[in-house]
Order: structure tokens, then sequence, then C-alpha cells
């Protein structure tokens, strides 16, 4: 995967999570994963986001793994790791978990 496309498209989404923009956010997961949003977004995230910052981008093979730092309205914080593949040339979201 190229690293550049895949962090212009991490640093797009995160900028969506932070502006609440869930079409956008949504867009960003593979077919597969986006029935799963609704439910997953309450439980990894500080809603409501206040500021969401990548921490890093890793690129390896036909995958990127990106960290990105939530912290919620309330002060709470959350670091996610999510697992990019490209499909037609576009990264999307194929697994997302808490980065211990």
């Amino acid at each position: 995967m190229d690293e550049a496309n895949a962090r212009t498209h991490i640093e797009a989404h995160a900028d969506a999570v932070a502006r609440g923009d869930m079409d956008a956010v949504v867009a960003d997961f593979s077919e597969e994963m986006r029935p799963q949003v609704a439910e997953l977004a309450p439980q990894l995230l500080p809603l409501p986001i206040a500021e969401a910052e990548v921490v890093s981008v890793e690129t390896e093979g036909e995958e990127a793994v990106a960290r990105i730092h939530y912290t919620g309205e309330s002060g709470d914080e959350q670091t996610l790791r999510s697992t990019w593949r490209e499909f037609d040339g576009r990264p999307l979201i194929v697994g997302v978990e808490p980065d211990d």
C-alpha cells in the first residue's frame, strides 16, 4: 500500500470523526464492516469526540496500520488501532480495536 495515499485517507478519516461527519466515517469502512459501525463507535470511542489525532501510520505490504488518538468532550481518551486495505485504489478500514 502506498503510504502517502494511506496517510491522506487516514487523516481525512480522523478529521471526519472529530467533526461528527458519520457519512464520511462510515464510507471509510469496508463493505463487511459498515453494518458494525453504529455499534462499534459507542463501545470504542469517548463520545462525543472533541479531537482526533493520527499518532502513526505504518504500511506493510497490502496493509496500513493506523493509530489514532481520540479525546472526548468530557476529557476521556482512547487510542484505536485500525487496519486499512486498498479496494479499487481506496484505503478502507478492515479492522479496528483499542490500542493497549
